[in-house]
């Protein structure tokens, strides 16, 4: 089988399944010990996360023969060869990554769909169930969306195919009618926190970076592990440097290039709330609706304007640009405030 292809080459998966989906697993398990596994499973993810992992795992369980209440053996010889990523059966595609150009494709190619399609009905390696999975499935061409579809209706025997999405909105209706549908969610915060502090951070760094991913527990453990608080106030600090004529937008745009594309559009979202929220207040004022509609406004045009992946622009570009918008925004907000009171 192929490498996975939403992980730069070379890149091996380590199947994992965080404690929150254990149920979801075990479901599947007992559906397929009673033999009414869907042809076709469409499986609706929480934002912020990156599910490989976990879809290679819940893969791995439904392969394996020994497993316990959903959790894989580990020991058989289907889950020694998952854990490898050999596994003969097993087909995943996603957004392949250009190497050239050291970023993701816009888009998972309709030759990607067709070949997995192709996969699920040739003849199995071994005698047991055959699994194809698409993720990010919102990604898919409209050309790969409608090639899948006749396979959804025309099914392959003892075959599963996996259609994972952050987005199920963006998921054709055709497609969606065709498939079992399943929605995973985050914990709730108490279970969230219990699971950080087990991972090694204390109550209040727990509770800190909950905040920082929206609850997220899976996110906020990666953001702790960069340090993402040290960062924050670093860039506030910088901000208000370059709001106060301090230093100038190159040096800010520099500073924020110099991260990951999803790291620089967070720190600048946070800034952007954080002035919504204040202009959204306790004062009803009309400077504050004016203000804080401005800041809804600047707010979408950021979301469009840094997806980078998309429009090939350089970001360093972007970021300047947006930051130039970001500062007018707010400076002429607060004059307008000012003004009323």
């Amino acid at each position: 089988m192929k490498m996975v292809e939403v992980l730069e080459s070379n890149s091996k998966i380590e199947p994992s399944c965080p404690p929150w989906y254990g149920e979801f697993v075990m479901k599947m398990k007992d559906l397929q010990q009673q033999k009414r596994l869907p042809h076709a499973v469409l499986l609706s993810l929480p934002i912020e996360t990156d599910e490989v992992a976990f879809i290679w795992y819940l893969s791995m369980s439904l392969l394996c023969r020994n497993s316990t209440e959903g959790r894989p053996c580990r020991q058989c010889v289907s889950c020694v060869q998952m854990q490898a990523n050999t596994y003969a059966d097993f087909n995943m595609v996603g957004l392949e990554y250009d190497e050239s150009k050291k970023k993701y494709y816009k888009n998972i190619k309709i030759e990607q769909t067709r070949e997995l399609i192709h996969d699920v009905f040739i003849t199995r390696s071994y005698d047991n169930l055959k699994i194809a999975a698409i993720y990010p499935a919102d990604r898919m061409s409209i050309a790969g969306a409608n090639s899948l579809l006749k396979t959804l209706e025309e099914p392959a025997e003892n075959a599963l195919i996996i259609i994972a999405t952050h987005n199920l909105g963006k998921i054709p209706v055709t497609i969606r009618s065709r498939c079992q549908q399943w929605t995973l969610r985050l914990p709730c915060f108490e279970e969230a926190l219990v699971w950080l502090e087990k991972k090694g951070l204390d109550n209040e760094q727990a509770v800190q970076y909950l905040k920082f991913s929206n609850g997220n527990p899976g996110l906020a453990l990666k953001l702790f592990q960069i340090n993402y608080l040290e960062l924050v106030s670093e860039f506030k600090k910088k901000f208000s440097q370059y709001l106060n004529n301090q230093i100038d937008v190159v040096m800010l745009g520099q500073f924020l290039a110099a991260r990951e594309v999803e790291l620089a559009r967070r720190l600048i979202s946070m800034v952007v709330k954080a002035y919504c929220f204040r202009y959204c207040g306790l004062n009803e004022s009309p400077a504050n609706k004016v203000a804080a509609r401005s800041a809804l406004e600047l707010m979408t045009q950021i979301e469009s304007q840094l997806m980078i992946e998309e429009n090939n622009l350089d970001l360093q570009l972007q970021l300047i640009d947006v930051l130039i918008s970001m500062k007018q925004t707010i400076i002429q907000s607060q004059q307008s405030i000012r003004s009323r009171e």
